[in-house]
């Protein structure tokens, strides 16, 4: 690498070719970027479309729905970009030996804490890419070590095709400690549907240049 390099953990600047960070140990490089998972089966489609029905049920029809009640006569489901296989990657998560902690500010303008625990690196159109991943916790203890790895981002689609502040992505830790990142099941957050909810915004460092053509797509223009 490059002097100037900088940790992507603590933002240490790094000497040219270092592997880990002097500071705080994470690793520089890591894993290589992964390429997509290959064919989806017509089980893992079918299962996929099956979620988005049961999201539009319960967004027009469930008490808790984040859609005010008043537009939800209107709701007929919601959009999203075809089912496309390309946009899932088989990552190994390039944990941090110690985990920084960050704050993201949200719709709200209020600020909440997260522990950022890695970064996982994925291949779209022959570039690679990075994203940090994320636990919900607080600055005194470690709660949300068990929750699932959050992954907000934005990309080139942002405020154009899909909502302009953020997609999440949520995924589940497998014990051989391989992720699947699957950008068919980004998802907008509640604030996209109504300004009553308080959604976290992405870091700068979650904002990728290129256009991720999956998942969901803006709720309304």
């Amino acid at each position: 690498m490059d002097s100037g390099t900088y940790c992507p953990n603590c933002g240490e600047i790094q000497q040219a070719k270092a592997k880990y960070c002097d500071r705080c140990g994470s690793p520089i490089e890591g894993e290589p970027p992964s390429k997509p998972a290959g064919k989806m089966t017509e089980q893992e489609i079918e299962m996929l479309l099956q979620t988005r029905k049961e999201k539009d049920l319960f967004l027009k029809h469930h008490p808790q729905s984040p859609i005010p009640q008043d537009v939800r006569g209107q709701f007929k489901g919601l959009n999203y970009f075809p089912v496309n296989p390309s946009y899932r990657f088989l990552c190994r998560l390039n944990r941090y030996r110690k985990p920084a902690f960050v704050r993201m500010m949200t719709s709200t303008g209020e600020e909440r804490n997260y522990l950022k625990v890695g970064y996982v690196r994925f291949t779209i159109e022959g570039e690679a890419q990075t994203l940090q991943a994320y636990k919900a916790t607080h600055e005194h203890n470690h709660k949300g070590e068990r929750e699932n790895l959050f992954i907000p981002f934005k990309d080139a689609t942002s405020g154009k095709e899909t909502y302009g502040t953020a997609r999440y992505l949520e995924i589940e830790e497998a014990e051989d400690c391989v992720f699947l990142v699957d950008f068919n099941k980004a998802y907008n957050p509640y604030c996209a549907y109504s300004e009553a909810y308080s959604c976290p915004f992405p870091p700068v460092e979650n904002w990728l240049e290129v256009a991720v053509k999956a998942g969901e797509k803006k709720f309304k223009d």
